[in-house]
């Protein structure tokens, strides 16, 4: 059994850089991901997706997904479907027990949206955040800019020798003590070359703090 306790996901599109979150429903052996919006079409791809398992972890596989108009819409808000097969489970992850280290990094972020339904193209909104702790898993970050969940935003940062560009989306919220709001960001598509830079850059931190104390 692949799935045992998994409501979220996220659909790695085959075409261009797209990350599209999906609600997860599991009816016997048969998965099916909802998405929201129209732009979709009938057709059978398969591609790179997460599963968020509140028991396994983070589920990576290859899936083929038979995508098709959502027959109980508009009762339900999500008009489109699709009837995923998992083909392999390239990893699992549990990243809620990562190593950890307390940070102080004012950066520049970028958060992605949904192209305009009138000319198709798609804008970037601008922000800075100050992450307040980071692990191989993702970061706890704090901004004033209003983000919700399932928003994906991305960064750069020079962790080891090459500058990276990451992203991530949002997978919970709060309002920090200091009028900003609070977020847990998840990391998105990290190569595992990509993670082990990251994760030595906490192992880095973690040594020069006990140094200093």
């Amino acid at each position: 059994m692949v799935l045992r306790d998994c409501k979220k996901g996220m659909v790695h599109w085959p075409e261009g850089d797209r990350n599209i979150p999906v609600l997860v429903e599991k009816n016997d052996e048969e998965i099916i991901l909802y998405f929201k919006g129209y732009k979709f079409e009938d057709r059978r791809f398969i591609s790179e997706i997460d599963f968020y398992d509140l028991q396994k972890g983070m589920i990576v596989t290859l899936s083929e997904v038979l995508m098709r108009k959502n027959p109980a819409f508009p009762e339900s808000p999500y008009p489109w479907i699709g009837v995923c097969e998992v083909q392999e489970v390239l990893r699992i992850v549990q990243r809620q027990n990562d190593v950890r280290v307390s940070v102080a990094m004012e950066l520049p972020f970028v958060k992605e949206t949904e192209p305009d339904a009138e000319d198709g193209e798609s804008e970037e909104l601008h922000f800075f955040g100050v992450i307040r702790n980071l692990s191989a898993g993702g970061i706890f970050m704090e901004s004033s800019e209003p983000l919700k969940e399932d928003d994906i935003v991305r960064f750069r940062y020079r962790f080891d020798k090459e500058d990276r560009e990451l992203k991530l989306v949002v997978v919970w919220m709060k309002a920090a003590e200091n009028g900003n709001f609070g977020y847990g960001l998840r990391f998105l598509r990290m190569s595992l070359g990509m993670e082990s830079e990251v994760r030595n850059h906490v192992f880095k931190l973690i040594s020069e703090n006990a140094k200093k104390k």
